[in-house]
């Protein structure tokens, strides 16, 4: 995988790594727990990221998150199909670039937490009327992600 790797991407699959041994030292050291603060930690950046985003944004429907959560990661050689249900989005990601470093790595328990995990933070933050499911990631050696987008109040988009 790292051969055509820009520097940056090798930085960030350095950084990401060495971020994935503390969190996995701390797991030893501390247990489970240090899981779920990574999560937090990660998913409050998140939160406060895309609630930034959100108030720059003219849109902050499911469709407008899609698209600029999204839309970027397909050029990064991210593939995905989403499906519009009367309940909501439904997505499913086959490839993710997030996945194929962490695997890479041998990191992607800690992956899971340091960046899956905050998709939820992620919509809520840019729209406390978004809902969020999964119950597959690839980063837990599922087949995809099945990401699904909802509306908590379907009355009430924005």
């Amino acid at each position: 995988m790292s051969e055509g790797l820009t520097r940056e991407q090798e930085l960030r699959m350095q950084h990401s790594a060495e971020m994935a041994q503390l969190i996995r030292a701390f797991k030893e050291r501390f247990g489970d727990e240090a899981y779920q603060v990574a999560a937090q930690l990660n998913g409050n950046k998140a939160f406060s990221e895309w609630r930034e985003l959100a108030k720059k944004s003219e849109n902050n429907s499911i469709e407008s998150l899609i698209n600029l959560l999204w839309e970027p990661l397909r050029a990064q050689g991210f593939e995905y199909e989403v499906f519009k249900t009367d309940a909501g989005y439904q997505m499913k990601c086959t490839r993710c670039g997030f996945y194929e470093m962490a695997k890479y790595c041998g990191i992607t328990e800690e992956a899971f937490y340091m960046i899956c995990e905050a998709d939820a933070y992620i919509a809520e933050g840019f729209n406390p009327n978004i809902g969020f499911k999964r119950t597959k990631t690839l980063m837990q050696g599922h087949d995809c992600c099945d990401h699904f987008y909802y509306y908590k109040d379907k009355g009430k988009v924005t």
